[in-house]
């Protein structure tokens, strides 16, 4: 999607309901207009025209989301489940093989993927849940899977100058390889492999594992990647 396209009123109305679904006890009008920088007309308008669609609720002088939201919402948490359930065989069996941590992530809009799910590994310290944890496109391995497999994605981005000649020709390499690398890229001392995960040829998904660059060397991790591609074949769908 080409930003001078974008739709300020729509980008706001989105924006406010995710903020509404971070707080279950709601905001006040004087909350949500300082945080978004809107006069409180402005905003009333916005909240007014969601309220009437079932998107947002009033408690006394707090907004909170509406149901509907919920309703809207089922299906995608169906289809969630879909993906883990699909897809957790091969991320279990990359967890066993590099006794790291493994991570089941989705696109999540034009500039970040959504993690769903996560496996832990026996060299790992105990993390936290990712779900619904966000994170860029660019700088990790697993962004990296959906720019090379997402060419509406990756046209984005070029457009808005976010992809540089160097990054077009590693989303080139990992396109013909199958497979994504950020060898201490996003974070210092962490290498990170990705692998993309099909549905009827489509990548719907990402799994990637990550871990100390000491125990992840980047020769071992493309070993693992192709050893994943051969033996998950059926599940992956590569």
């Amino acid at each position: 999607m080409n930003q001078r396209k974008y739709i300020q009123s729509v980008e706001r109305a989105m924006l406010l309901l995710e903020t509404l679904v971070s707080r279950k006890e709601g905001f006040r009008l004087a909350e949500l207009s300082e945080q978004f920088s809107l006069n409180k007309t402005t905003l009333h308008g916005l909240l007014a025209t969601l309220s009437s669609l079932g998107y947002v609720s009033r408690r006394g002088q707090y907004y909170v989301a509406g149901l509907r939201v919920r309703d809207i919402a089922r299906p995608l948490t169906d289809s969630d489940q879909q993906l883990r359930e699909q897809f957790t065989p091969a991320l279990r069996r990359l967890s066993v093989l590099s006794g790291e941590t493994c991570w089941l992530a989705v696109p999540c809009g034009t500039r970040e993927y959504l993690y769903i799910d996560a496996i832990e590994g026996g060299n790992s310290l105990r993390v936290a849940s990712p779900r619904g944890t966000r994170e860029g496109l660019i700088t990790s391995a697993i962004g990296r899977i959906f720019l090379a497999f997402h060419e509406d994605l990756a046209r984005t981005l070029r457009k808005e100058g976010l992809i540089t000649g160097k990054l077009n020709s590693t989303l080139s390499l990992i396109a013909e390889c199958g497979y994504a690398l950020d060898i201490e890229e996003a974070e210092k001392g962490l290498n990170c492999m990705a692998l993309p995960l099909r549905q009827h040829g489509y990548v719907v998904a990402a799994m990637g594992v990550a871990g100390p660059s000491n125990r992840l060397h980047p020769d071992y991790l493309r070993r693992l990647a192709v050893r994943i591609m051969r033996d998950m074949f059926d599940i992956i769908k590569l």
